[in-house]
């Protein structure tokens, strides 16, 4: 595996001169050592789905993790060269963006729609799960196999979704909900496992499995009351006993909802199983099923680029060297590699500050390019409105990214 910076560039490349790329023999590692866990084997599918870890309130999934990581050079995966922005940035912004751009809807197809009928779906099966009333979830599958078909005819529709959720995620999911924290969870799980999905190419109709697995894996987290789930200090014995039941809880509700998947199931089950051993059941390597292992460490990245009451969130190139610097033993190094490949420097719906000092929110991502998105440019180095417009940093080749920031921190100097 190469440096981080290394994987980066290496998009740039990719398809063009290699015959047989990285992402190929990522593929052809996942088939080998999943099969014992793969019901898509016999199908020509690779791979079988994941879910989240057992101790899942997202303050827990860091918890999780094992502190005695040491990233030493001789280790495969590295961010030493992880790129940083200039230091030399513009006065820091002091306005909110503005955001009316770049629409949503492709051909028939409107984004937004889409999220907002998913969204009242999992509150619905969420506050079920709450009640321990079981219930209908076909509805995501069809959601979701409607999204795939969608990007079969154009790949900009994950940009367009990614975009849609970054901005409205918090109006999406009701903040009245007692299980609204839960609702947006699985909505970026499922954004990020099909992301990872598409990375490893797995077939359509393996990437609706995963994805269903990752956005229902916590669902056994809806019987433990909120307070105990967005607590900020230490929990009690008691508190950890609920959310350790958690696991136990979302397979027997699932059952109970007459899903009979393994890998949903598993992944229900073992998404808190770590590589390493570490995990509650010291379930390690390969005897974790593949879907958990794909959901545990998407699950864990999600957390820390999630707001927490006791943090800000990570940009994900800072979620991804803590993951690889103090837990990279608890993961699969395919999925962790195919991890870092999968999410951009710059995501959509994050914030840069380009060289000229202006600031706009990245619309889209070339997958060859990922260091030269597009961006929607709006306000002056000062935070001012300006006259917006569409920037293809790949068309520009004097422009580039000197700092890259969430909303919430434009107006801060956060790097």
């Amino acid at each position: 595996m190469t440096k981080y910076f290394d994987l980066l560039r290496a998009h740039q490349q990719h398809k063009k001169h290699a015959t047989t790329d990285d992402s190929i023999k990522v593929t052809e590692a996942a088939n080998t050592t999943s099969n014992q866990h793969n019901p898509y084997a016999q199908q020509g599918e690779n791979h079988d789905s994941t879910l989240e870890p057992v101790v899942t309130t997202e303050l827990l999934d860091e918890a999780n993790l094992p502190e005695d990581e040491q990233t030493s050079q001789a280790q495969e995966l590295s961010i030493d060269a992880l790129p940083n922005e200039e230091e030399n940035t513009q006065e820091a912004v002091k306005q909110k963006p503005i955001t009316e751009n770049t629409s949503t809807h492709i051909h028939n197809f409107s984004v937004a729609t889409w999220l907002q009928e998913v969204s009242q779906s999992l509150q619905t099966i969420f506050q079920a799960a709450e009640k321990q009333e079981a219930t209908d979830l076909s509805t995501l599958d069809t959601s979701l196999q409607n999204l795939m078909e969608q990007l079969e005819d154009n790949t900009k529709v994950l940009d367009a979704l990614e975009l849609e959720i970054s901005r409205n995620i918090k109006q999406i999911c009701n903040t009245d909900c007692s299980v609204n924290d839960l609702v947006e969870k699985s909505i970026m799980m499922m954004l990020y496992t099909i992301k990872i999905s598409l990375r490893l190419k797995l077939q359509h109709n393996a990437i609706v499995q995963h994805a269903s697995a990752a956005m229902l894996h916590h669902i056994g987290m809806a019987m433990v009351p909120s307070e105990v789930r967005q607590k900020v200090g230490k929990l009690t014995k008691d508190e950890l006993a609920l959310i350790r039941q958690a696991p136990e809880n979302a397979v027997k509700y699932l059952k109970s909802c007459h899903v009979s998947h393994e890998n949903i199931l598993l992944a229900a089950e073992q998404a808190a199983e770590r590589y390493d051993g570490s995990g509650p059941q010291g379930l390690s390597g390969h005897d974790i099923a593949w879907i958990a292992r794909v959901v545990g460490l998407l699950s864990m990245f999600e957390a820390l680029i999630h707001i927490r009451p006791y943090r800000p969130r990570l940009l994900p190139r800072d979620a991804i060297r803590e993951l690889v610097n103090r837990h990279k033993k608890a993961f699969d190094p395919i999925l962790l590699k195919a991890l870092i490949e999968a999410v951009s420097l710059y995501p959509v719906g994050t914030f840069v500050q380009l060289n000229t000092g202006e600031i706009g929110q990245v619309i889209m991502v070339h997958s060859k390019f990922p260091l030269r998105p597009v961006v929607y440019i709006n306000m002056d180095s000062n935070g001012n409105p300006i006259t917006a417009r569409e920037i293809d940093l790949k068309q520009q080749p004097n422009l580039m990214i000197q700092k890259c920031m969430y909303e919430e921190s434009l107006g801060s100097d956060n790097t």
